[in-house]
């Protein structure tokens, strides 16, 4: 094998340690969440039904990265991220056909117990409550939803994932 060959070979594998794997994907995880909340909370941005779902990956990521920092079945959490990953590109994708309306989809956009003693504290919880659908985009960047964005980071990190277990395989 060529000498800068044998170099790379060995670049690729350091890059795609497990402990650098497992570091980015907490990163991206926390920078992914961070984003949704700031978005939510600084900018008035309320997310719908489907961001609130796609979420929750996210969460399972950063449990299964701070679980890796303190086990040794490595494997077995790289295959439970690949897993969440493949769980997050679904949602993000359903939703990115949802805001394109090439899917139709209608959760609902409230939930309510119903309990309301007149007609003024009916209108008072109408008013408050933030009505934010599926289908309509509320933020962009460069064209692309949060959604679309997601889709991105999902396929991303799981071609990531997917290179680092074809290299775990290689170390057996």
């Amino acid at each position: 094998m060529p000498h800068f060959l044998n170099n790379y070979n060995k670049v690729k594998r350091s890059f795609f340690s497990e402990k650098k794997y497992f570091l980015l994907i907490l990163i991206i995880s926390i920078l992914v969440l961070i984003s949704a909340y700031v978005l939510e909370y600084f900018f008035n941005y309320p997310p719908c039904k489907l961001c609130l779902y796609q979420r929750i990956p996210y969460v399972v990521l950063i449990f299964l990265t701070i679980l890796s920092f303190l086990t040794d079945k490595l494997l077995i959490l790289k295959c439970c991220c690949l897993i969440c990953l493949i769980a997050s590109l679904l949602i993000s994708g359903f939703h990115s056909l949802v805001e394109r309306k090439l899917v139709s989809f209608d959760i609902g956009c409230t939930a309510s117990n119903g309990e309301f003693e007149n007609i003024e504290d009916l209108r008072s919880f109408l008013e408050n409550v933030p009505l934010t659908k599926c289908d309509e985009v509320a933020f962009s960047i460069f064209g692309l939803s949060l959604a679309n964005l997601n889709l991105i980071i999902s396929i991303i990190l799981i071609l990531l994932s997917i290179i680092t277990l074809k290299n775990y395989e290689k170390k057996i």
